[in-house]
């Protein structure tokens, strides 16, 4: 099984928490540790749920080694072709059905299956990244 973990954008202060961590009656959000804590982050509050968007990481890495999380706006490089999206929900949250976490976003640009060759790079995302420009 996967390791599924998420990070976390706060609506109220539209601020991105490197995790969020679903507990009983909160949500415990989380700064980078910078690797001090085995990349689980720094606590650094707690939120309501509702005030929290959960992305979920796609288990992917971008050509910088970034982490690839749901809502991430990315640059795909496949053979010869090129586009550029949003990541939308992780088809197979558990990796059992072997779907490609970026299945939506590939099929709808035309790429069938789960091609190994990508070279992908994280542009932004689409909660502080103006789309529209």
């Amino acid at each position: 099984m996967k390791d599924i973990h998420f990070r976390v954008w706060h609506l109220k202060e539209n601020k991105m928490y490197y995790r969020g961590y679903q507990k009983f009656l909160h949500v415990l959000l989380c700064e980078d540790d910078h690797g001090e804590n085995d990349g689980r982050g720094r606590p650094v509050r707690r939120a309501g749920y509702g005030d929290c968007v959960f992305l979920e990481s796609t288990g992917l890495r971008d050509k910088n080694g970034r982490e690839v999380f749901e809502g991430d706006l990315i640059r795909v490089q496949y053979k010869e072709r090129s586009f550029t999206g949003v990541v939308g929900p992780v088809p197979d949250t558990f990796g059992a059905g072997k779907k490609h976490p970026l299945s939506g976003l590939l099929k709808s640009n035309g790429v069938m299956g789960s091609p190994e060759d990508l070279d992908i790079e994280v542009i932004g995302n689409e909660y502080e990244t103006d789309l529209h420009s």
